[in-house]
């Protein structure tokens, strides 16, 4: 049994690192069609005026979670606009995409609160459990398992008491999903918050079956001073 998890788990982060070279690949053909539109009309615009800049920071999606930062003018910004702005909305909002990428970078995650809105380079989304009781029920069943992987691991017994908060990332042929919960130790009769990352999804090539796998489960580190 502890082989084939191993198996599933190996699996799943090769899927996940498959995902995120494509994505970084995508990214450097994006801005190489970039570069040649520019160098195109660059003898068009030698007489204008030379054109605002805006900074967009952007995530590589890699288990290091490093930032990069890069610079469009007004021309390009047009056809990577799309990318970065979620439906009806037109213009990149700078200052949120920086603090959202800064708060991924540093909770590894599981704290977002600076949200783009749904667009292909925001690859973490928000779950919001109040207004989607359905989701709350399967977050509750990974919290669960979670919970019970870290209990048998550590000879612990919590028990759940509440889903917090938890943000979804997808990850080759499922999610992972950042979850923060808390749980009562039945023996010390203490409450204590969790981060469990637990990926969902296809399990098997060509295969129906979905599962879910605990990558791990652990006690939420205290804020700095």
């Amino acid at each position: 049994m502890a082989e084939d998890e191993q198996l599933s788990k190996n699996q799943i982060d090769g899927d996940a690192e498959e995902d995120a070279e494509n994505c970084s690949q995508w990214r450097l053909e994006k801005k190489q069609k970039l570069d040649d539109e520019s160098d195109e009309t660059e003898d068009l615009d030698e007489d204008e005026d030379d054109e605002e800049e805006v900074h967009v920071s952007e995530e590589d999606d890699g288990s290091d979670y490093s930032m990069e930062e890069f610079t469009i003018s007004d021309k390009k910004f047009e056809i990577l606009k799309p990318d970065y702005c979620p439906e009806g909305v037109e213009e990149i909002d700078e200052d949120v995409w920086i603090k959202y990428l800064k708060e991924i970078s540093e909770s590894e995650g599981f704290d977002i609160y600076h949200y783009p809105g749904m667009c292909l380079m925001a690859r973490y989304h928000p779950i919001d459990i109040e207004k989607y009781p359905l989701e709350l029920e399967e977050l509750i069943d990974f919290s669960n398992a979670a919970l019970l992987d870290f209990n048998q691991k550590e000879g612990t017994k919590y028990k759940l008491e509440k889903v917090e908060k938890a943000n979804r990332q997808l990850a080759g042929p499922g999610c992972n999903y950042y979850i923060t919960f808390q749980a009562k130790d039945s023996v010390a009769d203490a409450f204590k918050t969790f981060q469990a990352l637990v990926w969902w999804g296809i399990v098997g090539s060509g295969s129906e079956s979905s599962a879910a796998v605990v990558k791990f489960c652990r006690l939420k580190a205290a804020a700095a001073t």
